[in-house]
């Protein structure tokens, strides 16, 4: 199994955010996010899986900064006919790109999305 370097994670995010060095506020964001990464791990991967892990879980670290974000300017403003509303202008993009970094990443995660099912009439 590999262990993740939190700081890699942090720096991955610090430019998927734009961050210009100030991301270590968003440290716990990246712990959770590289645990999540590394119990999705397959057992038996090497060195090799260290670069497309790492790069996964910084990509759910910014998917879930994304959501964060896009969750605290909920607000709008309204003026006459103009309606200003805050969107989730990040958060598509930043799931595409979770999806991208997780597809690159699949050789070494087990497949935890399988489901099984009783179907009921």
């Amino acid at each position: 199994m590999t262990a993740l370097n939190l700081d890699d994670v942090l720096a991955r995010f610090s430019l998927l955010a734009g961050q210009d060095g100030d991301a270590e506020p968003y440290r716990p964001l990246c712990a959770d996010a590289a645990a999540q990464v590394e119990r999705g791990e397959r057992a038996g991967c090497g060195p090799e899986a260290s670069g497309p892990l790492t790069a996964a879980a910084a990509a759910l670290a910014f998917y879930r900064f994304a959501l964060m974000q896009a969750g605290r300017d909920a607000g709008s403003f309204e003026a006459g006919d103009v309606r200003v509303a805050a969107g989730d202008t990040n958060v598509r993009p930043a799931r595409a790109l979770w999806s991208e970094a997780v597809a690159a990443a699949s050789p070494y995660l087990a497949d935890l999305g399988f489901l099984f099912r009783k179907a009921t009439p």
